[in-house]
């Protein structure tokens, strides 16, 4: 659309704008009346709404007042009566509202217009032009038409009997108007645009091609002045003669718009209006006789004529569009095939460069899984090294601690080393946990686990604790807790047993409370045949607290928050560790926490359970302790039980632990003795090492699977310091039916044994 930009149209005071186009729309009116006029005092065509429409076009609606001028201007003159002071009045105010009919008139179609146009040139597509042609060519004049006429029949000037027959002339002059000059100054301005580009790019680039625009074709100027010449005589011999050859000049504007393009058309249109209405009024030509009707012919003649031109013009755009558009798309094509050319030519390359990259990448995985391998065999030699030795440590301090024959300082030391051997321990699990989460291998082995029994040993450890600190340790447990859940026993422990140490270790007085419940509104519908049941489990203390600034980084890896003497008691890792394996469960550890106050960590978890196994066991105590050893579980449980063990203190440390116990063992140094040692004696239970000299655990418990019924052979328990992630389904896959790890937990040592009076292996 050919609409001026607010910075072009700064360049001139909109009020000089304003009134220049008021003075035109004057003129054009007054030599409109002087010399198109017919004997009737009407004009067929009313030039000055044609150029009132193209100003709107081109500046916008802020001109609009200066059509207002205009045709009051050009009414005034026309309707004042001066009779008396109220037919002046009168006059005026009917002048006023024809003025006020054409600006709306003009103003509203062209709104419409813009609304529906968003900026595109009307000359370029069909549609378009159909669109100029019914909203501005046809609604805007009959708001003109419909406020004119009205304005005159109320002063008086026409009858309201004769209102539809001086309508339709005023709407038909109209629209010849806009439909002749408003496509003939639009095209000038767009040559003007065109022109302005020109010299800006010559400016820009003034050593560039200037052929085409600074040299005229001889032969077209020829072929113009041929036509202009004989688009005059059709014109004269129609509209000033008796020939009827006024329909001849449609070839002739054909041919315009295919040499001459827009404006060429529409000016020579311009040219032909000019003469058709100039014979007209004089009564000479084919629409010369008095009548309406032959006005309103030439009218329709014009609209048809104009209507035609116009068309074609738009199909011929559209048609070069298409034709450009299509051109573009073979550059591109022929460009992407350049392309391929040159891609085919280095694919080659290519190919050599990807193979490069592949092997490389290979090269580099391979390299990535070496060191990846290296790593967890490093810690899998750190963890055994240390463990075995740890197992000698804890093993003896353990027995140690039950001794009657040592004096409490005594007792003060040797937990002072049961400690430290524990935080080694600890140490050492701690780091193959977060190495397993980096490297995203840790994953949960779920089971059925007896809920109560997994919480009691916890109490278990963390009363010693507790009772070495002189703090109150207090535990909670909903009485309606199911027996059984379906989890991993040994993460939901690990969670656990590191934030009941952690309220141990930052609580010098006061008490340590541990609750494990349902949350309120589930707790209250719980039912016997519930298969999955959301359980709480909360750890609070009165230790130091936590600042709410260290709140977030107490989960991350190797952060310690709080006094210095407490940070060296820690890795900084079990907090991370926690938080990543409750997060595998499907929760998160909260915490809450003041200064000086105390904090409280708590997690839910939705376990499965089987159905009608929930108990209903109240158990809320405070608690006491108990002897680790129970020196006549071999009454109880009686074995015969052999140890598969190569380390002599470690021996010392099995023989010790089993003999407190009621035991009298066998050892033996490796897998071959094992086998040999079943050959000459029958044993209820092995415990089986599986690094040993000659014959390891694995290939030795492999070997009594094949060579002994199921129902007869020895019921084999693993004790061994391989406890990497992993190391436990070795053992059960090599047909052992047990496993516990060094450092040896007597506890779990005892479990053990209990587990295996359930087995069948026994003879």
């Amino acid at each position: 659309m050919f609409v001026l930009s607010q910075q072009r149209l700064k360049t001139f005071p909109r009020f000089v704008v304003i009134v220049i186009l008021a003075l035109i729309y004057y003129g054009i009116a007054e030599i409109s009346r002087h010399i198109a006029s017919t004997p009737q005092s009407v004009t067929p065509v009313w030039p000055p709404d044609g150029f009132a429409s193209a100003a709107v076009l081109i500046f916008g609606y802020q001109i609009l007042p200066g059509i207002l001028i205009g045709s009051f201007l050009a009414n005034i003159w026309a309707f004042f009566n001066a009779d008396s002071w109220y037919m002046a009045i009168a006059s005026v105010l009917q002048v006023v509202g024809i003025a006020i009919g054409t600006t709306l008139g003009t103003g509203f179609g062209n709104y419409l217009f813009r609304q529906i146009m968003k900026g595109r040139n009307l000359f370029r597509r069909l549609n378009d032009v159909y669109k100029f042609l019914l909203l501005i060519g046809l609604i805007a004049p009959m708001i003109n038409a419909t406020v004119g006429v009205v304005c005159l029949c109320l002063g008086g000037k026409v009858s309201w009997s004769g209102f539809g027959t001086v309508w339709l002339t005023w709407w038909i002059s109209n629209v010849a108007g806009i439909c002749i000059f408003t496509p003939a100054i639009l095209s000038w301005y767009e040559f003007y645009l065109k022109h302005l580009n020109t010299i800006r790019d010559t400016k820009q680039f003034p050593f560039g091609d200037q052929t085409q625009s600074s040299r005229l074709n001889p032969w077209r100027i020829f072929e113009a002045i041929t036509l202009i010449i004989i688009v005059v005589c059709l014109s004269l011999a129609s509209f000033y003669e008796e020939y009827d050859l006024e329909y001849m000049l449609l070839p002739c504007l054909v041919w315009t718009v295919l040499r001459f393009g827009i404006l060429g058309t529409t000016n020579l249109i311009v040219v032909i209006t000019m003469i058709a209405v100039s014979g007209t009024v004089k009564g000479l030509g084919a629409f010369g006789n008095d009548s309406t009707h032959s006005l309103i012919s030439l009218q329709s003649f014009i609209v048809v004529m104009v209507v035609t031109t116009l068309s074609l013009i738009s199909i011929l755009a559209e048609k070069q569009q298409a034709i450009a558009s299509l051109q573009q798309s073979k550059i591109r094509l022929v460009n992407k095939s350049i392309q391929l050319e040159s891609s085919k030519t280095s694919l080659n390359e290519t190919a050599l460069m990807l193979e490069k990259q592949n092997l490389a990448l290979t090269e580099a995985k391979k390299a990535a899984e070496e060191a990846n391998r290296t790593k967890t065999e490093f810690l899998s030699n750190m963890s055994h090294e240390l463990r075995t030795p740890l197992n000698a440590i804890l093993g003896l301090v353990q027995l140690l601690q039950e001794s009657k024959n040592i004096d409490y300082q005594e007792k003060l030391d040797i937990q002072t080393i049961y400690q430290s051997g524990t935080h080694l321990l600890n140490l050492i699990d701690d780091i193959l946990d977060i190495s397993k989460i980096e490297a995203g291998k840790m994953e949960l082995h779920l089971q059925d686990v007896y809920l109560l029994r997994l919480l009691q040993e916890l109490v278990d450890i963390i009363r010693v604790q507790a009772n070495q600190k002189n703090i109150e340790f207090i535990y909670l447990f909903s009485p309606r807790l199911p027996k059984i859940i379906h989890t991993d026993s040994k993460r939901l422990r690990q969670i656990l047993l590191n934030l009941l140490s952690n309220a141990v270790k930052f609580t010098n007085k006061g008490h340590v409370i541990f609750r494990v419940y349902f949350p309120q509104v589930i707790g209250e519908n719980i039912t016997e045949t519930s298969t999955n049941i959301l359980i709480n489990f909360e750890v609070e203390d009165s230790g130091i607290g936590i600042s709410v600034d260290k709140l977030e980084s107490i989960f991350l890896a190797f952060e310690q928050v709080g006094e210095t003497h407490f940070k060296n008691q820690g890795t900084g890792l079990g907090l991370a560790i926690s938080q990543r394996i409750a997060e595998m469960m499907g929760s998160k550890i909260i915490v809450s926490s003041q200064r000086g106050v105390g904090s409280v960590f708590r997690f839910s978890v939705k376990f499965q359970v089987p159905e009608s196994n929930l108990s209903v066991k109240p158990n809320v105590s405070i608690i006491s302790g108990k002897s680790v050893f129970e020196q006549n579980l071999s009454q109880r449980l009686p074995l015969k039980i052999l140890v598969a063990e190569d380390n002599i203190v470690n021996q010392k440390v099995a023989h010790k632990i089993l003999s407190r116990l009621g035991y009298e063992i066998d050892i033996v140094t490796n897998g071959l003795k094992v086998l040999d040692a079943l050959n000459r004696h029958s044993y209820d239970l092995i415990f089986m090492d599986v690094q040993m000299p000659e014959m390891d655990g694995l290939e030795a418990t492999k070997r009594i699977v094949n060579d002994h019924q199921r129902s007869h052979r020895p019921y084999i328990i693993a004790m061994t310091a391989n406890a990497m992630d992993g190391d436990r389904e070795i053992c059960l896959d090599a047909g052992m039916d047990d496993y516990i790890s060094k450092p040896v937990n007597v506890n779990l040592l005892v479990e053990a044994l209990l587990r295996s009076q359930c087995s069948t292996h026994k003879a």
